[in-house]
């Protein structure tokens, strides 16, 4: 019920955003930040790191950046990454959204960095645009690297890093091409009323994991990470971007409590129709034995270069018989990488 100051507070109101343009932006936020938008990027990564294997056995060495390429001392964080990814996915379907946090929980993000860097390195010729690599598998390398790129587009947190960057989704006609190349469903819900008020300023911690509106004509809503500080908003005239970033007030409209209980929504299932869903290859390439790997304590099963599953930095040489060791004073998985 409204009291008699209400009237005094901002409030969200409709311009040129209706009812339906609404119910499309809280559909693509719930999708964004979905299990299987996550998931569908990592298994992107998984059908380029099963190429880059192919490289490491079939050409371990190409002619490339600097004096050739060696393929092999770069294969820990490839595996790091996919590592990350199947990390990061398990503690996302119990519902755990500190991986995408920007601290030492957000392993998800941390893959991210990974795989983007393989994207900048084979795509962009790396940060300066200089680094350029000759292999057998290089072309198709890329292409594959370009497909994770595609689908990490559809997965992601929605919140800036920098605290002082204002909510990176405003409206704009922007929308509506993005809603013309998404496969929204005919019938959508309505956005939720929330059957309590909160209300958050910017600057202040954003209370819980979810879906946020802010109190001004048009306003976007943004999905915001719970315990960073809620951000500005950029100012639109409905069409572009106008003036500097405001502060606001941010209502909550839908706290994200999916996956709690293991279980991944119906409606996911809509996400991604099946003719562009991104998939592991159908045909595993000719490669060696499964991956050698061992824990600490174990006897190592074949003598060859080792590297920490979770740590690229832990590269070491153990000969067959040796006892793996600890690292950084603590048990942890071994893989071979290089005999």
């Amino acid at each position: 019920m409204m009291g008699l100051f209400d009237i005094f507070k901002t409030q969200w109101s409709a311009g040129k955003m209706t009812p339906d343009d609404r119910k499309k932006l809280f559909w693509y936020l719930k999708r964004r930040t979905s299990y299987t938008a996550w998931k569908r990027a990592a298994d992107a990564f998984d059908a380029f790191a099963v190429i880059f294997k192919k490289q490491i056995v079939e050409e371990p060495h190409a002619k490339g950046l600097m004096d050739g390429t060696y393929w092999e001392p770069y294969y820990s964080e490839i595996l790091k990454a996919q590592v990350l990814y199947e990390q990061g996915l398990e503690l996302l379907l119990q519902g755990d959204r500190n991986v995408w946090l920007y601290n030492d929980r957000g392993i998800l993000g941390d893959a991210g960095t990974i795989a983007n860097s393989w994207y900048s390195e084979l795509v962009n010729n790396g940060a300066r645009g200089d680094h350029f690599y000759d292999g057998k598998y290089v072309d198709e390398m890329t292409d594959a690297i370009k497909v994770f790129d595609i689908a990490s587009r559809d997965a992601g947190y929605i919140q800036s890093m920098m605290a002082d960057a204002p909510a990176p989704e405003c409206w704009t006609t922007f929308w509506h091409d993005t809603f013309a190349k998404l496969p929204i469903p005919g019938q959508l819900p309505d956005v939720p009323i929330p059957t309590s008020e909160v209300l958050i300023k910017t600057n202040d911690e954003v209370a819980v994991f979810g879906i946020y509106e802010p109190q001004v004509k048009d306003g976007c809503m943004n999905y915001l990470l719970a315990g960073a500080p809620a951000p500005k908003l950029e100012v639109t005239d409905g069409t572009y971007v106008v003036g500097q970033p405001i502060s606001v007030t941010w209502r909550l409209i839908w706290e994200d409590t999916r996956y709690f209980d293991g279980a991944i929504p119906e409606e996911e299932s809509l996400y991604f129709p099946i003719e562009t869903k991104i998939a592991k290859p159908a045909v595993v390439p000719t490669l060696p034995d499964s991956q050698p790997s061992a824990a600490t304590g174990e006897p190592c099963p074949q003598s060859g270069n080792w590297v920490v599953l979770d740590d690229i930095n832990g590269k070491q040489a153990f000969q067959k018989g040796e006892r793996l060791p600890q690292y950084q004073g603590r048990d942890v998985i071994w893989l071979l990488v290089s005999s």
